[in-house]
């Protein structure tokens, strides 16, 4: 994707796995796309717009947020479905773009942090309150349709692990393996069926996220922009 310069402000080309804000460039500051109306980059114009997307600085710190209404994990235990639903999306991650040659991307190490959450089948069982990763390694993966990040455990192959109560699948559940997202526009991805992900309990059952979300940065609170290709 490539931008139109204005005064003396620098411009680059960007590939679609970077990480960025929109705001307006100071002089001598490259940016990445342009020219846009407002504050989030949604609305492009002409060379009147003042708004651009630059990168990130290198180690920003960002705050996940949940987009939609709902979250859910699914999966079956003792054959048995189950589904668990949560509230609240969050947890912080810290990332710095990359570029390798012709490649750009984006890197990064954070935590998932679930709350408010409750089974909701089988309806007699509990769940703790909250679930929370361990630290996990984000990488940029681009698709030539969309763009992806990947989730690892940085240490391991433990994700996570809840705790069921109060029915006869009561026990201690480990989720293992990789989570993917992709986007869905510039601002927000997605975890479902289709993003990619290989997670499982026991090894070998299958356990599927479901929500939208955003990023923004600690600082100042700004939505960040991944580049679509």
């Amino acid at each position: 994707m490539f931008a139109v310069a204005f005064s003396s402000v620098g411009v680059m080309s960007a590939a679609a796995s970077t990480t960025e804000e929109c705001k307006i460039p100071v002089e001598g500051e490259e940016f990445t796309s342009g020219h846009f109306l407002d504050e989030n980059c949604t609305k492009k114009s002409g060379a009147e717009g003042e708004y651009h997307t630059t990168l990130v600085p290198e180690t920003s710190i960002l705050k996940r947020t949940k987009t939609s209404p709902w979250i859910e994990i699914k999966t079956t235990i003792a054959a048995a479905p189950v589904l668990i639903t949560c509230e609240e999306y969050g947890g912080t991650t810290t990332v710095s773009n990359f570029t390798e040659g012709e490649k750009h991307g984006f890197t990064g190490k954070g935590t998932i942090v679930l709350s408010g959450c409750v089974v909701k089948e089988p309806s007699a069982c509990t769940i703790n309150k909250t679930i929370e990763t361990g630290v996990l390694k984000e990488t940029s993966e681009d698709l030539a349709e969309v763009q992806r990040t990947l989730f690892t455990p940085v240490e391991g192959t433990k994700i996570a692990s809840f705790s069921l109560s109060g029915c006869a699948l009561e026990g201690t559940y480990t989720i293992e393996g990789k989570l993917r997202s992709q986007t869905v526009d510039i601002h927000t991805e997605e975890f479902g069926t289709k993003s990619g992900s290989e997670a499982f309990i026991s090894k070998s059952t299958p356990i599927i996220f479901i929500w939208w979300y955003h990023d923004a940065t600690k600082a100042n609170g700004k939505t960040i922009v991944r580049e679509l290709p």
